[in-house]
């Protein structure tokens, strides 16, 4: 059983903050200094200080866009051919990124002794695409072939972090992504492959109520509402910070809370605290 598992099965109601826009626009003038690991570290730091989520995350794909756009290299690489999944691969490939969040899992790690720490990264099918649009600056069309594919790439990238302390990935859909049924998601399954491996807990966001139960290979799922037969976080809905009641969460599910960039910080640890 994992550490986020061992939360779920307390008795008490998890809360997970997601807050990196909100504290980068606080804490570090709208611009955190991904590049610098001492700097990332200190700010998380400070975010998870005052905001005390129950699980602490990391959000991959922020790391990795400010990386190509600081190696100018890379960024090259990435749209040198038109093949859909090629600027993913590539991006995913470079081992200097792949280091470069070792080191600040190293410090997170240190830092949180026992809270779940959560790699958040884009679903395959996401960022097979969101690659491509910033090397192309148009999306591709991603079917299944294009997904399975990504989920290999984004497989090995994972491998790099087996000995990094992660105890959780979640998979973030967006709403154009978000997969319709439980099948579409069995196309990741190079991912829930290397998360069983290291024993990792893996879930998937998803911004729209979709039909998943039964899905294999998630350990739970981040949604509007609680989804059959998967332990589920609530999201809270974008009303709920300016007024209204916490979410009625089913029995071994969490509250998910993502806070707004604009929040007003004493009326979010207000809020917050309606939520604990």
């Amino acid at each position: 059983m994992g550490r986020l598992a061992d939360l779920l099965s307390s008795g008490k109601r998890p809360l997970w903050i997601e807050a990196t826009a909100y504290a980068e626009r606080l804490m570090s003038n709208g611009a955190v200094p991904w590049l610098d690991v001492a700097e990332v570290v200190a700010w998380h730091r400070k975010g998870q200080g005052l905001l005390k989520s129950d699980v602490v995350s990391l959000p991959i794909a922020r790391i990795a866009e400010a990386w190509r756009q600081a190696d100018s290299e890379l960024a090259e690489e990435m749209s040198a051919k038109k093949r859909a999944t090629v600027p993913l691969k590539i991006l995913l490939a470079s081992e200097s990124l792949r280091a470069h969040i070792v080191e600040i899992l190293k410090g997170l790690r240190a830092s949180y002794g026992s809270n779940p720490l959560a790699l958040v990264v884009p679903s395959p099918r996401r960022w097979v695409g969101d690659a491509y649009a910033a090397a192309h600056g148009e999306a591709p069309e991603v079917g299944e072939d294009e997904a399975d594919g990504a989920a290999m790439y984004l497989a090995d990238f994972l491998r790099t972090f087996g000995e990094s302390g992660v105890d959780v990935v979640l998979l973030e859909e967006s709403e154009q992504t978000a997969p319709a049924n439980a099948v579409e998601i069995k196309w990741y399954q190079s991912v829930f492959n290397i998360a069983a491996h290291y024993r990792w807990e893996c879930g998937l966001r998803i911004p729209v109520q979709r039909d998943i139960a039964g899905a294999e290979g998630l350990d739970f799922c981040v949604a509007p509402e609680t989804v059959a037969g998967i332990p589920t976080g609530v999201a809270i809905a974008s009303a709920f910070w300016q007024a209204g009641s916490a979410p009625t969460v089913a029995a071994g599910g969490f509250i998910f809370a993502e806070i707004p960039v604009d929040a007003v910080p004493e009326t979010t640890l207000e809020r917050l605290a309606l939520l604990r």
